[in-house]
């Protein structure tokens, strides 16, 4: 199941610092997807972890500039995004 998600080819990078910095960001990225599979379960949540990043994915922070004034917003969160940082023991967007 997660073999499908994480690929891990060091001989695509070549210098032997950079396959152990492939494989420790492969690493990281594995637990972190752990962490968030245990969360979700432990909270009684449906989502997957892939499904939860997803649904976060879209959230957008914009930033415009109109001569000298600038303008920054983020996207309208949904109250199923607001219940994943919650579940997640995140802090929501400001």
């Amino acid at each position: 199941m997660v073999k499908t998600i994480f690929f891990l080819s060091p001989k695509l990078q070549g210098l032997p610092e950079r396959i152990r910095a492939h494989a420790l960001i492969c690493f990281l990225a594995l637990v972190l997807y752990r962490v968030m599979r245990m969360r979700l379960k432990a909270r009684g949540h449906s989502a997957s972890p892939r499904t939860a990043l997803d649904m976060l994915a879209r959230i957008q922070r914009h930033s415009t500039k109109i001569g000298e004034r600038s303008i920054d917003g983020l996207s309208t969160t949904t109250p199923e995004q607001l219940e994943l940082f919650n579940t997640l023991n995140l802090p929501k967007p400001a």
